[in-house]
């Protein structure tokens, strides 16, 4: 664990300890007005008991200060929580063992040490609660040790002062006090980490924007070293080569011909898959179009294209949603067997919606798509929009994507 995760664990248990020791601190307070006021004796537990619960916190303060790694942490955390059960147990049987309210002040203890600690420790706590507690409920029952009677037992308990003052201070007061500050407590946990959840998102997203950058202006650099540079060898190749045609034989000359003028034709398939000039030029309309002419020229598959015209949208969209076509089109032309794709464009509050539409076999949608098609959605997730693909046998298959965009 670094640093700051562990100095975040480490104000955490420091809040719980704080926690005990504010709600201690006022029960305890208030007990004692109770007993400054009325005839119950110094020595009730509902006095000495929750004071000496308090002022335990201060050394465990002590302790969590000294730790210096998160196992040692959470050991001397669940120390506390074994000190603190020791002394509930103590008050229970004080105040009247089984009979008391006394055994719901362990549930406290209980969801503290499973929600801070680690299993281990959050079991060995809660296995400590049951044993304890069956512990002095056997040993009253067996009267190895002597039932402790708090209360009055010749009136009826509505009629005893300490009776309705130990349910109101106990039960109602230290109770409900302790579990509103509990739920509390756990509310701002939860928000904090939200709150720190929600920032390291939108670092994660803002970095792979800049990395979708990066990636995008490496494949314009790509491209054009292949159009501007390998192309042009290419032809400067098949030139001297058409200049040594009548040295060699014709047969040969031709073959290799055939050979530079494939190679040519392939670079600039490839540069303009990686990054179309168009797409800088012109935009992502024109760019579709010439796309769709590349595909019927090279496979004869017939594209019709439903593109609602407008302003240029931002660049990474269009290049973005360019790669999402050009990705669907490349999976029609290899798997589907389609004979008609049909591409639709169109914008809709503040997000702009690509749909691509063949009439192919098809496929079940519980198969593996291609690292291509998986690779875009990702990409298309990152921008904060969405991607699906959906298909059954025999009935083509339909990719859309909805990307955000900001309007000018």
């Amino acid at each position: 664990m670094g640093e700051q995760p562990f100095a975040e664990l480490k104000g955490t248990v420091l809040r719980t300890i704080l926690a005990r020791r504010i709600t201690l601190g006022v029960f305890a307070a208030v007990a004692l007005v109770v007993i400054l006021t009325s005839r119950i004796s110094y020595l009730n537990p509902l006095f000495y008991a929750p004071l000496a619960w308090f002022l335990i916190t201060f050394p465990f303060q002590y302790l969590v200060n000294r730790q210096r790694s998160e196992r040692s942490l959470h050991w001397v955390h669940a120390g506390f929580f074994i000190v603190e059960i020791v002394l509930i147990t103590l008050f229970v049987h004080l105040m009247g063992g089984s009979e008391w309210i006394g055994i719901v002040f362990y549930i406290f203890t209980v969801i503290y040490a499973n929600f801070f600690l680690p299993k281990l420790q959050g079991y060995l706590v809660t296995a400590l609660v049951i044993l304890l507690y069956t512990l002095v409920v056997l040993l009253e029952y067996t009267g190895a040790i002597s039932h402790q009677f708090l209360f009055p037992v010749h009136d009826a308990p509505y009629r005893s002062l300490s009776y309705n003052l130990t349910t109101i201070l106990a039960g109602a007061v230290g109770i409900y006090s302790v579990l509103a500050y509990t739920v509390r407590s756990f509310t701002n946990i939860y928000a904090r980490k939200n709150r720190i959840l929600a920032a390291r998102e939108s670092e994660l997203a803002e970095l792979s924007q800049r990395l979708l950058s990066a990636h995008e202006e490496e494949r314009r650099r790509i491209a054009r070293e292949l159009h501007d540079n390998l192309s042009q060898s290419l032809a400067a190749v098949k030139l001297h080569l058409a200049a040594l045609k009548d040295e060699i034989s014709p047969d040969k000359a031709k073959e290799v011909l055939g050979i530079i003028d494939q190679a040519v034709t392939e670079t600039r398939t490839l540069a303009y898959s990686l990054r179309p000039p168009l797409l800088d030029d012109l935009g992502l309309l024109p760019s579709l179009r010439r796309l769709g002419e590349m595909v019927k020229a090279a496979s004869g598959l017939e594209m019709q294209l439903n593109l609602e015209e407008g302003k240029r949208l931002p660049r990474p969209v269009e290049s973005l949603l360019f790669h999402v076509a050009q990705e669907a089109i490349r999976n029609v032309q290899k798997h589907a067997q389609a004979k008609h794709v049909v591409v639709t464009l169109h914008r809709e509050s503040g997000k702009v919606i690509l749909a691509v539409k063949d009439d192919g076999i098809g496929f079940r949608p519980q198969d593996p798509q291609g690292l291509g098609l998986r690779g875009i959605k990702e990409r298309v997730e990152v921008t904060g929009g969405r991607m699906e693909v959906t298909s059954s046998p025999g009935c083509g298959a339909l990719v859309s994507a909805e990307v955000p965009y900001e309007a000018d």
